[in-house]
């Protein structure tokens, strides 16, 4: 969500060049000057005192006015919701539903409260694939006639495609979090598997999990070395040599609505592989080799069907450049625009 809100600002930043009927302020809590990007148009101003929640819930209500309030984190203050406010939130997907064990009781609580009713309350809601719209309107089919979704982009703004340096060893790459729901365990254990029996490199790139310890104690010390846990990085000329170099990107997430790292890596030339989830086909179309994330057998062929089919590498990575096209964050910036003002 972080990422949508850094990336989507500046695109619209940029349209605001071309529309000079409206106005955009953007509304934070106290930060740092350089947590705000470079903007030309988009006025920002820090008002209140609090953070987090409670600056949302508190601050932000009494500082919107007359403008239409545009939240695109999931949240939006109920006072506004129920004020004379129009009020349009990106819900970016109901993960608190389906995977309860990864969040707080506290979490868990605000958001069972908060989304239905914001899915009632707002004038317009969006989301960010078709197939997470399905899934909201399942559970909250009062929303049909507010809710639209709207792809994430691709490549970061200013990011042109990259073309592919592969390493001399073939290297099989993951970006994102270290978690159940993206199917660590699975990846580790198709990792130590293929690391045994044929010497393939590993890289993970991602924010570390309290288990994670425990899970590199399982990797045997004899083929250690091949894989490799760089952590969360944020460089984007670090993550662009990693998608570069890499052999394949293996993404067989159990759940996702509109993934990043899967667009990133067809940008930059690497072949995909992801998992049989209606979102990731949505998103990835006939640019991925697929494989079912319940079966490790099928994620392991997969990545070893890549390896040794250079044609069918270069047929994935020419779908993926195409694909990868298709989004972007400029494109993004406009249908969310045109949805909030109701002009779509």
């Amino acid at each position: 969500m972080q990422r949508y809100a850094r990336e989507l600002l500046p695109a619209i930043d940029a349209l605001l060049e071309h529309c000079t009927d409206l106005t955009v302020r953007l509304l934070t809590p106290p930060i740092a000057s350089d947590a705000v990007p470079a903007l030309r148009h988009i006025r920002h101003e820090a008002v209140g005192s609090r953070q987090g929640h409670a600056w949302e819930q508190l601050d932000l209500p009494r500082h919107v006015g007359d403008a239409i309030l545009f939240c695109p984190g999931n949240t939006a203050p109920v006072r506004s919701l129920f004020g004379s406010a129009r009020v349009a939130v990106t819900v970016h997907d109901l993960s608190y539903l389906y995977f309860p064990q990864a969040y707080s009781r506290a979490f868990k609580l605000l958001y069972n409260r908060l989304i239905p009713l914001i899915l009632r309350r707002a004038e317009t809601v969006i989301t960010v694939s078709r197939s997470e719209q399905d899934s909201i309107l399942r559970h909250y089919p009062f929303a049909r006639d507010r809710l639209v979704a709207i792809q994430n982009g691709g490549l970061p703004v200013g990011i042109e495609p990259q073309s592919p340096t592969p390493a001399a060893e073939p290297t099989v790459l993951y970006v994102g979090s270290l978690s159940k729901r993206k199917n660590f365990e699975g990846m580790l254990e198709v990792a130590i598997r293929l690391a045994r029996k044929r010497g393939t490199r590993f890289a993970f790139i991602g924010g570390v999990p309290a288990g994670l310890n425990a899970s590199l104690a399982d990797v045997p010390a004899d083929i250690r070395e091949r894989i490799v846990f760089h952590g969360q990085v944020n460089d984007w000329d670090r993550l662009l040599d990693a998608y570069r170099s890499a052999h394949c990107f293996l993404f067989p997430s159990f759940y996702e609505a509109s993934p990043l790292p899967p667009v990133e890596a067809m940008g930059c030339g690497c072949p995909v592989i992801a998992s049989t989830i209606p979102s990731l086909v949505e998103r990835c179309g006939e640019a991925a080799r697929y494989c079912d994330p319940d079966d490790i057998e099928s994620i392991a062929a997969a990545v070893e069907t890549l390896l040794d089919d250079p044609a069918l590498c270069a047929d994935l990575r020419a779908k993926g450049y195409e694909r990868a096209a298709q989004y972007s964050w400029a494109r993004c910036a406009e249908a969310t625009l045109n949805a909030i003002l109701g002009t779509e």
